[in-house]
């Protein structure tokens, strides 16, 4: 064999070794940093509940402290809740109950006759975070409130709103995460939804009316219920399917020219009366 030969021979297979070294120290590589990449997830403990009395308020404004970090990333996962139930015969005011877990990170403001609830997701995340992992999500983050009337702003995404057994005149609730409305009694209900993938639920609950933009809410199932009517606005085409006993009227109030309602009505047979 010619010596040229060789020394070709030779320099091919030391690229060759060369390149499976360096692809093995890279899965090894990846293998560790795996987790970085990865969200770490916190379970918030539920137990040692504080009840905190809230001042007098029309409004409640629920949001997130801003923070800035180019290292680490927060956020709630989809199963954090906000509850909302009457007051009890134990309570002489509106309540809010909170968590040992994250009371520390939970702040109360009154702005005029709103009430401004701060949650400080990135305290909450620093106090139970692992250095092993640059993304977490928290879950576990559930707050209650016993109140005598449900006007509720919520800026957090994935944040539910569940409101409960709650009598009142009127219930206004818009959010950035779902809403469920169960066994409530008003004169009037309107939700509104800043995202069109979450979805509103009305179940066991009485109304005369029921305010619904379409442009906000696309995802709703109202059932077991008693609505006198629902007053529905939109732009461009909405669908909806409307349930038989869902509510006792309909009134389309289009927000421009070419606004359209098209209904598909499901269940038993039903009559439809223009006026």
């Amino acid at each position: 064999m010619r010596l040229t030969t060789k020394i070709i021979i030779g320099a091919i297979l030391s690229v060759f070794l060369i390149s499976v070294v360096f692809i093995i120290s890279i899965s090894f590589s990846d293998k560790k940093n795996s987790n970085r990449l990865n969200a770490n997830n916190i379970e918030l403990s539920q137990n040692n509940i504080t009840g905190i009395e809230l001042s007098l308020f029309n409004t409640i404004v629920i949001d997130v402290v801003p923070y800035e970090s180019n290292k680490e990333f927060f956020a709630i996962s989809d199963d954090c809740h906000i509850y909302f139930d009457s007051i009890t015969e134990q309570d002489h005011s509106d309540m809010m109950f909170i968590p040992e877990s994250f009371k520390d990170f939970v702040s109360t403001a009154i702005y005029g006759d709103t009430l401004k609830i701060n949650l400080d997701i990135f305290g909450i995340g620093n106090k139970y975070k692992s250095d092993e992992y640059r993304r977490h999500e928290i879950s576990g983050l559930n707050i209650n409130f016993r109140v005598s009337k449900i006007d509720v702003i919520n800026n957090m995404w994935n944040l539910k709103i569940n409101a409960k057994n709650i009598e009142t005149d009127s219930i206004k609730i818009n959010s950035n995460g779902d809403i469920f409305i169960d066994n409530c009694k008003a004169q009037y209900i309107e939700p509104l939804l800043k995202a069109n993938h979450y979805k509103l639920n009305i179940t066991n609950s009485e109304a005369k009316k029921v305010h619904l933009d379409l442009d906000y809410v696309q995802n709703r199932n109202i059932t077991n219920s008693n609505i006198e009517e629902e007053y529905m606005t939109g732009s461009r085409t909405r669908h909806i399917t409307w349930q038989r006993n869902e509510s006792g009227k309909i009134n389309w109030v289009p927000k421009d020219a070419n606004a359209e309602l098209v209904i598909k009505i499901q269940g038993e047979p039903t009559q439809i009366i223009f006026p």
